[in-house]
């Protein structure tokens, strides 16, 4: 999400653009109970029970709830989160893919933001 930020902030690609990559990015990202079942955290009756108490609650988020009935641990559910994380589609495949911005454009821009972490991440030790 960072990354289609800045290429908004740049002008690369505008708010509806970005609004729409974050979305088809969402929409990639795997299912926490999948997660779950395909590591063997849980049982597939572990998952559909806290499906059934996520409908009971609709705010509750299912790592919570799985972790509040005992079904996973606080460290279960962070390596989960993770493994989430990296397995969704990069912000930069997708706005390539819809065309929002050329590739040689994405990545001139990833290259520049990659140096902007970097540069950031080095400051924040310094400090």
């Amino acid at each position: 999400m960072h990354f289609g930020l800045y290429l908004v902030k740049s002008q690369v690609i505008d708010c509806e653009q970005f609004v729409k990559a974050l979305e088809l990015q969402l929409a990639s990202r795997l299912q926490l109970g999948g997660l779950a079942l395909e590591t063997g955290k849980m049982t597939v009756k572990q998952v559909f029970k806290v499906l059934r108490l996520q409908c009971d609650t609709p705010a509750g988020l299912f790592g919570e709830i799985a972790v509040d009935h005992g079904f996973l641990n606080e460290n279960d559910l962070s390596s989960l989160l993770v493994m989430q994380s990296v397995r969704q589609r990069p912000m930069a495949e997708i706005v390539i893919e819809h065309q929002f911005a050329s590739k040689e454009e994405v990545l001139r821009y990833l290259e520049s933001y990659r140096q902007g972490q970097q540069t950031y991440l080095g400051n924040a030790v310094l400090n």
